[in-house]
């Protein structure tokens, strides 16, 4: 083999392992990496798919009126509570333009939450608008949909919870 030919094939498999794609949340709780839910706290999962056509702005999450994380297509996120009564929207201050889902968490308990993004006409002129739904998904079909999804890293999310 010539050098230029192993030169050649040393660049592709360099680029190809710059394109290595971080652990989905099912790895990472397969392989242990993410702690069960502390008894005294509740799990919030926020994920949204990956879709072609998705606004250009990724919407912000909030909790209890508090920014926790934004969050980009294909890719969830996780957030510990305390227990009690929660209100997760993606635009307080606008809630003509959000869904709210309103949580009642219970110590040790997980709820997954999916937001979806929606286009919606709002003049004569054919400008749309986003609108980003926040939604309770079933558990069971939430982590088959959250599981293959990379979990963001706390460096790209807002404060620390409770």
């Amino acid at each position: 083999m010539s050098k230029h030919a192993i030169a050649l094939a040393a660049a592709v498999l360099l680029a190809l392992g710059g394109c290595a794609q971080p652990p989905t949340l099912a790895q990472l709780q397969a392989a242990g990496k993410i702690p069960p839910v502390p008894g005294d706290l509740a799990r919030i999962y926020v994920f949204r798919n990956f879709r072609t056509g998705t606004p250009p702005n990724d919407p912000v999450v909030y909790i209890d009126g508090q920014p926790v994380a934004s969050i980009a297509p294909g890719s969830v996120f996780e957030r510990d509570v305390l227990p009690g009564h929660h209100i997760v929207t993606t635009d307080p201050e606008h809630p003509e333009y959000a869904e709210v889902a309103s949580l009642s968490m219970r110590p040790g308990s997980t709820v997954y939450l999916a937001v979806d993004d929606n286009w919606v006409n709002n003049d004569t002129q054919g400008s749309e608008t986003p609108i980003f739904s926040i939604a309770p998904i079933d558990p069971f079909i939430a982590r088959l949909q959250a599981g293959r999804l990379p979990l963001q890293s706390a460096a790209s999310e807002g404060q620390a919870a409770p």
